[in-house]
């Protein structure tokens, strides 16, 4: 059942009742990470030297910062115009508070009037709007409040996402109150890459995420009540990572409690038991439950359920990241692991709501495994759907490559090849043509979706032939007595070589 008490649209069109279910295929943009802003959150941390001021230690990695971007907010109609030519039905992307609010009560209709102008040239291009309310940037009057450590602050928020309801409710029925409230939480309050730049602050990052958990039952409610509300379909797109000890005997063991801690401060297993019970519980090393509070109401209410889903992290017991042997590491700290994707899937599918993968993607500078990472994540997915699954999309992270938060613009997670010196302006990778043979032949309903991925099974197996594809493409694999197995011309390099396939250590 969904949140709004709805039967399943899968039902309803076996049934006869509905139009079939779309299966949409686009990609995901942060307007921010693309544009920038005059003033927020994210602008001024960006623009400073935190946590080591003293040092000149800049809090974005590299030689460019956000006032170098491709600039979507100008460039829109060009951008939106590349999503729709590699086989896009869909686009997902940010509503700027900061933008639409920059001072408390005091909207920016040119700001509005912009968004109206993107959200038409969407639809020009046939592209159905994804559109997230709150995407790690906020004014910084509302950071300056407290912003999400504060009950208090949540009908600012609540007020802002009705007015976006009431300008655009005509041309947006997709909606997310909020992206990754965990690994909002992590980074600004746990290891301090992101504003408010806090360390090891567990106690304030319980209470912020509690704080957004309960903003989005608010904005569920105030938007369900506002008119036109009932037609909007109201989700919330949360991050979905764990991660495992690498090492022996006694570092192992340190090795384990710091990878579950890690697990755990990123959040999934509180918001899951969250989604499924409506209690909302907060621990502390040692302490132990620190904040508990239960939803008189029960289960929260959401529409539909949004998976940012890349990988799971590997790391030893001083936390150097690393992967399997069986595996390869992407530029930032973790491998690529498609079996993770399917996983999540059939975890999330326990809300019995449908679901989206709202980002997925890779940071691959050189471009040589990006193409390898879409077609095994790609077949995770399509190998839940044939299992039943109701998910109903596959946004990948991102459309250009743009400043990827505290890494800059180091990490090339991009279709299109984008550099702030101008030396390459949006031009298509070519591992990314993988994605647009997909985009090209899977069909635009979920129930064809399902059909073709039973099909493929059929041919290739449960796995819809993700080892073998693997295999061939030059990644050991660990045969039975730990023995390496080295397949494709990669691999083969790699044991003339007489290295171990263990993964680099991230840069990311």
């Amino acid at each position: 059942m969904t949140g709004s008490g709805k039967p399943s649209a899968n039902k309803a069109a076996a049934n006869g009742d509905a139009e079939p279910v779309r299966f949409l295929k686009g990609a995901a943009i942060s307007v921010w990470q693309n544009s920038g802003d005059d003033d927020s959150n994210w602008t001024r941390f960006a623009k400073s030297r935190w946590p080591f001021r003293s040092f000149g230690v800049s809090a974005i990695r590299g030689r460019y910062n956000i006032d170098k971007c491709s600039d979507f907010w100008n460039n829109y109609e060009r951008d939106i115009k590349l999503a729709a030519e590699i086989g896009s039905t869909t686009f997902r992307f940010s509503i700027e508070w900061a933008r639409i609010e920059p001072l408390r009560g005091v909207f920016d209709m040119e700001a509005v009037h912009r968004y109206h102008a993107m959200l038409d040239c969407m639809l020009r291009h046939g592209l159905v709007p994804n559109a997230t309310l709150w995407h790690f940037v906020h004014p910084s009057w509302f950071e300056e409040a407290g912003g999400w450590t504060k009950e208090e602050n949540i009908p600012a928020f609540v007020k802002f996402c009705v007015k976006c309801l009431e300008w655009f409710r005509h041309k947006i029925t997709l909606w997310a109150t909020f992206n990754e409230p965990t690994c909002y939480m992590f980074l600004g309050f746990i290891v301090g890459i992101a504003p408010p730049g806090r360390i090891m602050d567990l106690v304030t990052a319980g209470r912020m995420l509690s704080t957004m958990l309960k903003a989005h039952t608010a904005v569920y409610r105030a938007m369900k009540a506002a008119p036109g509300g009932q037609a909007a379909q109201v989700g919330l797109v949360s991050h979905h990572i764990t991660f495992e000890p690498q090492g022996t005997g006694i570092l192992y063991g340190l090795s384990k409690v710091l990878s579950d801690w890690m697990t755990y401060w990123w959040g999934w297993d509180v918001v899951h038991h969250w989604m499924m019970t409506g209690e909302f519980v907060w621990k502390l090393p040692v302490l132990g439950v620190w904040q508990r509070w239960q939803d008189p109401a029960g289960r929260p209410p959401c529409d539909w359920w949004g998976i940012n889903y890349y990988s799971r992290g590997i790391f030893s017991w001083y936390l150097a990241p690393s992967c399997r042997k069986a595996e390869v590491m992407t530029d930032m700290y973790y491998p690529i692991y498609p079996e993770g994707m399917y996983k999540c899937i059939k975890r999330c599918s326990e809300f019995g709501i449908p679901m989206y993968i709202t980002e997925t993607g890779i940071a691959d500078a050189r471009d040589d495994r990006r193409a390898l990472m879409i077609d095994s994540y790609m077949k995770a997915v399509l190998r839940a759907v044939a299992e039943g699954c109701d998910v109903r999309g596959f946004y990948y992270w991102t459309l250009l490559d743009n400043l990827e938060w505290a890494t800059g613009y180091t990490m090339k997670f991009g279709l299109y090849a984008w550099e702030p010196d101008g030396s390459v302006d949006r031009k298509l990778k070519e591992g990314s043509k993988t994605l647009v043979r997909y985009f090209k032949t899977l069909p635009d309903d979920l129930a064809g979706v399902r059909a073709a991925a039973r099909q493929v099974q059929g041919q290739l197996g449960d796995d819809l032939g993700v080892e073998a594809a693997l295999e061939e493409e030059g990644v050991t694999r660990l045969a039975p007595g730990g023995k390496l197995v080295v397949g494709g011309a990669a691999g083969k390099a790699v044991e003339r070589a007489g290295k171990k396939a263990v993964g680099m250590v991230a840069i990311g």
